[in-house]
């Protein structure tokens, strides 16, 4: 069930201080920033730390690795592969729009001039954040015996960045709301898929889960941030422009990947967005205002 409060305005006192208290939290999860390498310290550590572990070994189907690249650039049709092949290919692809966005936006500077203004912004940090989902993905990859690169995306998706990179920023944002929720019920599916995919491979599912976990939890505060920033023509523009943007995305980036059982679950996420979709132990960690709680969570 939609969930009301995340399209109402916050408390005009609320919103004054909301990017600070944004600010306190992501400089405690990420670390330091390096504005040149575009890295954070605590993300580069974690990553550090990853390398270090033992991962835990796939015993199940095998994927042969040539055929996985070309179902994954699109040669061959995902009708003919298996439900786990068509959830990595998923996987492979889920952040290739998100990565070719934000170097675009990052080599101009990105939203929000990344310092410029005597201090980084809150959405300079979103950007460095993103710049290690797609890291994420390809370790999510690896534990199944795979690697990609990721394709350029869909013309349509490479268009509406650029849009975004001209328009004043409050129009901006609002576009970019909108594509940051969908992107939320997006991993929050693969993540479903995950549990049903891999449920007979427990330490390969923990292992997978926990990396989902990282991404969602970036996304997740990038979502409520935007929206406890926005007033109510913005809030009201959001949740029409993520339906549009849904279906603007479909006819491209989804197809020949998503089925409509996906298709359905994208649309109820997006139509019937709420905090409560997502697992407890992600909103434990992410940047989550109180008034945005979920009431069973709470």
């Amino acid at each position: 069930m939609l969930d009301p409060r995340l399209f109402t305005p916050l408390d005009a006192a609320e919103r004054r201080v909301l990017g600070d208290r944004y600010l306190d939290f992501v400089r405690e999860r990420d670390g330091e920033p390096d504005l040149a390498r575009r890295t954070l310290s605590r993300r580069e550590a974690w990553f550090a730390d990853l390398t270090k572990k033992t991962l835990p070994e796939w015993t199940g189907e095998r994927i042969d690795p040539e055929a996985f690249k070309r179902w994954h650039l699109g040669e061959r049709k995902l009708r003919d592969a298996s439900p786990l092949t068509v959830w990595l290919v998923a996987i492979a692809r889920a952040n290739e729009g998100e990565e070719w966005g934000v170097d675009y936006l990052l080599d101009r500077g990105g939203f929000q001039g990344l310092g410029k203004h005597g201090r980084l912004q809150p959405r300079d940090f979103a950007d460095l954040e993103e710049t290690y989902h797609t890291r994420i993905f390809r370790e999510i990859v690896r534990l199944f015996g795979l690697d990609f690169e990721l394709r350029p995306p869909p013309r349509q998706i490479q268009q509406s960045v650029k849009l975004m990179a001209y328009l004043p920023e409050k129009l901006s944002f609002t576009l970019l709301a909108a594509g940051e929720l969908m992107g939320t019920v997006a991993f929050l599916e693969l993540a479903q898929r995950a549990e049903r995919l891999l449920a007979g491979q427990p330490a390969v599912l923990t292992c997978v889960r926990d990396l989902l976990d990282e991404i969602l939890i970036d996304e997740v505060g990038h979502v409520t941030y935007l929206l406890g920033s926005m007033g109510t023509v913005q809030l009201a523009a959001v949740r029409a422009t993520a339906k549009a943007y849904h279906q603007y995305t479909r006819r491209s980036y989804y197809r020949g990947m998503r089925d409509d059982s996906v298709i359905k679950f994208m649309m109820h996420g997006i139509q019937n967005y709420s905090l409560g979709l997502f697992p407890e132990r992600v909103l434990r960690r992410a940047f989550v205002p109180k008034e945005y709680w979920p009431k069973e969570a709470a």
